[in-house]
């Protein structure tokens, strides 16, 4: 389905929901956001259920598109080798790859180098050598000039970027805060179960071990801690709070936070 297309579905679904009288007066900001709930909650699910590399392509692709991308790109520099998976017209995919453009690919430099989302374009990143320029420009014969990127760090070195990118008309101003918010947790949602699914090689992300900070927001939870609370004494936002919780929960198996506290208690995992 076509992104205009979904949009289209989306905000059919919201309308059908709302008295004739509300759908009238409902601002095309609360619509914009319901839309952006629902193209996140589907690519939640969707990733889930993914098993292979297909059921992930399909996901990201979608998500991409439902947030105004034309393409997404992954790329995870985890043992035992690079992953690489995106919706990239073929034959770029293969010559970056082939041409090992990931060491001199000024977005994956800046994201080694960042903490949060960055969206760039070719004015906005610095291009200091001649191998960089001759990169972005072999990238804008393919149509790829601009989109958004959202670096991630794990333990002893691992590293990887989830990108949305587009063609000229995917202004960087065009892009609102709620929008860069659920594409910083897409990432992360998308890197976890990439990771444990297709290079660790589980099954299910419910067959991963906690992670300590995983363990971390469940016990403060235990404790009656509110996410605000608990971003503030781990010294994370409550968007990442909130991250770990949901990863946990989904590995524990639990429909709710609390009932994944519940299940880690039981199992030993944290104190009560």
């Amino acid at each position: 389905m076509a992104a205009k297309d979904a949009g289209d579905v989306a905000h059919a679904d919201v309308r059908e929901q709302l008295p004739q009288g509300e759908v009238r007066n409902m601002s095309a900001a609360l619509i914009s956001m319901t839309v952006l709930d629902l193209a996140f909650r589907e690519f939640v699910d969707a990733l889930e259920t993914a098993h292979d590399e297909f059921g992930f392509k399909t996901a990201a692709d979608r998500f991409a598109a439902r947030l105004g991308y034309k393409w997404f790109a992954y790329l995870g520099f985890s043992e035992p080798a690079l992953k690489v998976l995106s919706s990239y017209p073929a034959s770029w995919a293969r010559q970056y790859i082939e041409q090992q453009y990931e060491d001199i690919d000024p977005v994956v430099r800046l994201a080694r180098s960042s903490q949060r989302l960055f969206q760039w374009d070719r004015r906005t990143l610095r291009l200091p050598s001649a191998s960089q320029q001759r990169f972005f420009a072999e990238a804008a014969k393919f149509g790829i000039h601009s989109g958004a990127t959202v670096p991630i760090r794990g333990g002893f070195g691992r590293f990887a970027a989830f990108t949305l990118a587009g063609n000229r008309d995917a202004s960087l101003e065009r892009r609102p805060t709620e929008v860069m918010d659920t594409l910083q947790l897409a990432g992360l949602y998308y890197h976890a179960h990439v990771y444990a699914k297709l290079q660790l090689g589980l099954t299910r992300l419910a067959d991963a071990p906690l992670t300590q900070r995983e363990r971390e927001c469940l016990s403060w939870a235990a404790r009656g801690k509110k996410t605000p609370e608990t971003a503030k004494v781990l010294g994370i936002t409550t968007r990442t709070v909130v991250f770990h919780l949901e990863n946990a929960r989904s590995k524990l198996g639990a429909s709710t936070v609390t009932q994944a506290v519940a299940e880690a208690v039981h199992r030993g995992l944290i104190l009560s």
